[in-house]
């Protein structure tokens, strides 16, 4: 029988499908995940007309079912360790039609939400778009002062990002920030839908180990 556990290699950057990569995990291995969801809906409902290089680039990337989405979150309920947290981004859009609602009650709670500012002006019929939403997610028992030391995270986060290299890039400042937080040197960040890699570099960076791969990479950096 094939070990899935194989395919996955530790601390690289790697093509594979987040769903696979979750399944073949062990059960509480990692304290802390992130899962940023390629979903086309906004765009494709809107149809603004002005679309750029950058978003062509993304309408390129392989889309991800509202099931699939979900699947991906159940599964991270079971690699994470208890108390651990799942990072999910979405935009207002999926925030505001309740995506998210879709997860059974008990598997995983929204604890927190950070809105992010990346300083650029985007599209929209009324509100411009300057950013995205991250859900706070945590696997039961909920708690917060042992899981979550830093109370200097502001809940609006401002830092410019180059979306040349990736158009799914995220601000890896909050993202360090984050990881400090909630983990320890030596623990595992997980991270199914890596895009640009920034959390394997910032993981690295801090001393973490990470888990995690891409459908679309294609060995380079910029694999839009």
């Amino acid at each position: 029988m094939l070990n899935r556990a194989a395919i996955f290699t530790p601390n690289i950057a790697q093509r594979g499908d987040g769903l696979e990569l979750l399944r073949s995990l062990p059960d509480g291995c990692a304290p802390l995940g992130f899962f940023d969801p390629q979903f086309r809906e906004l765009l494709d409902r809107q149809k603004y007309g002005n679309e750029g290089e950058r978003q062509n680039k993304r309408a390129r990337l392989p889309a991800m079912s509202a099931d699939y989405i979900d699947a991906v979150t159940i599964a991270f309920a079971c690699v994470l360790k208890p108390s651990g947290y799942l990072m999910q981004w979405t935009d207002k859009y999926c925030l505001c039609e309740g995506h998210h609602l879709g997860i059974p009650s008990g598997i995983l709670k929204i604890v927190d939400l950070i809105a992010t500012d990346n300083a650029r002006i985007g599209q929209g019929y009324r509100s411009r778009y300057r950013g995205d939403f991250l859900l706070v997610m945590q696997k039961p028992p909920i708690r917060a002062r042992a899981t979550w030391p830093d109370r200097g995270i502001p809940d609006r986060w401002v830092e410019a990002i180059d979306r040349k290299t990736h158009p799914h890039m995220k601000p890896i400042g909050l993202i360090k920030r984050l990881i400090t937080a909630v983990t320890q040197p030596g623990d595992t960040v997980i991270d199914p839908a890596a895009g640009s890699f920034v959390v394997l570099r910032a993981a690295l960076e801090l001393g973490r180990n990470f888990i995690g791969c891409d459908i679309a990479f294609n060995g380079g950096v910029d694999h839009a």
